[in-house]
């Protein structure tokens, strides 16, 4: 999977979007969407366009994005405990606290890290919350 800090994709996907990319990365996971940085930079563009996201990668409709890409879910609206497990029918994104930013990368269902959109993770975090999506 391409990571976040591909210097062929944006300034802003490279900074922060952590979140953008996990998606991208759990609709590769289920329906084999192929990625390219020139696919994720046209998903950007169209993203920004229809206003699912804004133009530093807050995205502002995580539903949205994931069914634009063929992936129907529905997102919890809350951000969750990190102790909370998934279901079989649903995915979890997990945010990672830092000292002095959030981070986010897909989960297991059960807070173990998958899919890093950086590659390598820094221990000095813990799990914030979770966002959980039913598929």
């Amino acid at each position: 999977m391409i990571l976040q800090t591909d210097k062929r994709l944006n300034e802003s996907i490279n900074k922060y979007g952590c979140y953008f990319m996990s998606i991208l990365f759990l609709v590769n996971k289920y329906l084999g969407l192929e990625l390219s940085t020139d696919s994720i930079l046209k998903i950007y563009d169209q993203s920004i366009k229809n206003n699912i996201m804004e133009s530093n990668c807050y995205v502002n409709n995580p539903d949205k994005l994931f069914n634009n890409l063929g992936l129907r879910t529905k997102y919890t609206q809350v951000h969750e405990s990190p102790n909370r497990k998934c279901s079989e029918d649903e995915i979890e994104i997990l945010c990672l606290k830092y000292s002095n930013y959030n981070h986010f990368v897909v989960g297991d269902g059960k807070g173990n890290i998958t899919y890093n959109p950086m590659g390598k993770t820094a221990p000095n975090y813990y799990l914030k919350s979770k966002r959980i999506f039913k598929i």
